[in-house]
């Protein structure tokens, strides 16, 4: 039965009709004929029509432009409910489809800083399989992808990395039965012998140089140097607090890291711990404290090992930019350390070598690497023994010496 036109219209646009109390609007969309209602009209008159013809006009542009957004134009569609909701056929799961689902998890499971970086690696993934269907992809495939991504100029970590998203996206295929076999099982890591990013430490000349290279930042240059005897990451460093030491035992514990303007407990539960303040430490520490107390307490959110659950804490920073009263972030002091740095005459380094400086010089000082892995918050020495610590010569004691005093020759 036709319907009842409003008075003064004798005819409906083409692609505009009425059903029951609603106006409707018709267009083509990926082959198929599609009805929509517009159901924020909430009375069929003359500027309502008026009101369809413009929409379903401004729909057949942008589908021409292939820049139709279905959900933004009807978000209560049951067409397209219907669509989201029916499961994609394992068998033709596509990457892209694959990084969406695994990309999910990880921002529930994983950090925030973490996230980030797998939503930004698995660009890569995408651009390079995008619509092929994961089973359709061949181990030969995937080792080729890896050396093109070390061809183009990225560094091995970069890529593995980068395969660390590969390798969950095909480890959920498998899970799902949409694979027989996972190709990523035979293909490893890159191995390098570049340990650049690793130990490069500050001798004790640097360190004295590094004290006293510019007389008006001595309180963001104490920072550091507190660090050269402390060992803390750079991200456990700018997020210490007042109340995390405790003078009269001579500690400082570790609670939480700034990680891309996110508070988070450390992700490692060895991380969580009590460092012991050596002399050097413990005597800046009693400047840091003194500068400390003087600023206002900051009310902060810390996120759990959980990801999800968020602790309120309220504390007295140790170190803040001398100049604009803030509190650091890595990139603050990569730059303020950056030029410090050419001030003092010294060889560029990350403010991150004050860690491994304080592992290198420990161990050039014959102090046990258990110890020292216990101060780092390593639950074992493999990672001090591979990456931390260097062996500083020049700053080496003689181990004749100390051993004739520990078996008593020495008197």
């Amino acid at each position: 039965m036709k319907e009842k036109l409003p008075a003064g219209i004798d005819a409906l646009p083409r692609g505009v009709d009425i059903n029951g109390n609603l106006l409707r609007i018709a267009f083509m969309y990926e082959g198929e004929r599609r009805r929509e209602p517009l159901r924020n009209v909430a009375k069929i008159n003359k500027a309502a029509i008026a009101y369809a013809d413009n929409k379903r006009r401004t729909i057949l542009a942008e589908i021409k432009e292939n820049r139709f957004d279905y959900a933004a134009h009807f978000p209560d569609s049951a067409w397209l409910k219907a669509r989201h909701d029916a499961p994609t056929e394992p068998a033709k799961r596509t990457v892209s489809e694959g990084i969406t689902r695994w990309l999910e998890v990880a921002q529930v499971k994983k950090s925030n800083s973490t996230f980030i970086n797998y939503k930004s690696k698995s660009k890569h993934v995408k651009s390079k399989f995008g619509d092929k269907a994961i089973s359709s992809i061949t181990k030969s495939d995937l080792e080729l992808f890896q050396a093109e991504l070390l061809s183009s100029g990225l560094s091995p970590k970069t890529v593995n990395d980068i395969f660390t998203v590969v390798r969950g996206i095909w480890g959920d295929a498998y899970s799902d039965e949409i694979i027989k076999l996972n190709p990523l099982e035979r293909i490893e890591n890159i191995q390098t012998d570049n340990d650049s990013e690793f130990a490069d430490p500050f001798t004790r000349s640097e360190i004295d140089r590094i004290a006293a290279a510019d007389p008006e930042r001595t309180q963001d240059s104490r920072m550091v140097v507190f660090n050269c005897w402390a060992g803390l990451s750079l991200s456990e460093l700018i997020a210490a607090a007042v109340e995390d030491v405790d003078l009269v035992a001579g500690t400082l514990t570790v609670r939480r890291a700034l990680v891309a303007g996110e508070f988070k407990v450390p992700k490692e539960r060895s991380r969580i711990r009590t460092v012991e303040l050596i002399a050097p430490a413990l005597e800046l520490m009693t400047a840091i404290l003194a500068d400390a107390k003087q600023s206002q307490p900051d009310h902060i959110t810390v996120v759990q090992r959980d990801n999800i659950t968020k602790k309120h804490e309220r504390v007295h920073f140790l170190f803040r930019s001398s100049t604009s009263g803030l509190l650091w972030s890595g990139k603050t002091v990569s730059n303020w350390f950056t030029s410090h740095l050419l001030k003092a005459g010294i060889r560029h380094r990350g403010a991150n070598q004050a860690r491994h400086t304080f592992a290198s010089q420990a161990l050039s000082s014959y102090v046990p690497i258990e110890w020292v892995a216990r101060q780092l918050g390593h639950s074992d020495t493999t990672m001090v023994r591979k990456h931390y610590g260097r062996w500083i010569s020049k700053d080496a004691k003689s181990m004749a010496h100390i051993v004739s005093k520990m078996m008593g020759f020495d008197k």
